[in-house]
C-alpha cells in the first residue's frame, strides 16, 4: 500500500486550485512545519466556511438575476405581442 500523505508541493497546488487566497496559503503551509494537525485542520475548516459563504452570496444573486428574468418573462407573455391584432384595432 502507498503511503497516502501529500508533499508540500501537492499541498500547496491543491490550495491554489481551491481558490484559497495567497495570504491563507502562506500561513497553512507554515502551520504544517508549526501547527499540531488539529491546528491544520482548524484553519482548513475555517477557509472552507469563508468559501462556502462566497458561494452563497453567488447563488443569491443569481437567485436576483432569475427571478427578474422570471418577472421579465412573465410580463412578455401577458401582453399581447407588437403588430398582433389587439393592437391593430387602433
Amino acid at each position: 500500500m502507498t503511503d497516502p500523505s501529500l508533499d508540500r508541493k501537492q499541498i500547496e497546488a491543491l490550495l491554489r486550485e481551491s481558490d484559497c487566497p495567497e495570504e491563507f496559503i502562506q500561513r497553512f503551509l507554515a502551520a504544517l512545519t508549526s501547527a499540531a494537525p488539529e491546528d491544520q485542520l482548524r484553519m482548513l475548516r475555517c477557509q472552507r466556511c469563508r468559501q462556502l459563504d462566497r458561494v452563497h452570496n453567488e447563488q443569491r444573486k443569481l437567485d436576483g438575476l432569475d427571478f427578474l428574468r422570471y418577472q421579465l418573462e412573465k410580463q412578455s407573455k401577458d401582453r399581447p405581442a407588437e403588430g398582433s391584432a389587439a393592437s391593430n384595432d387602433k
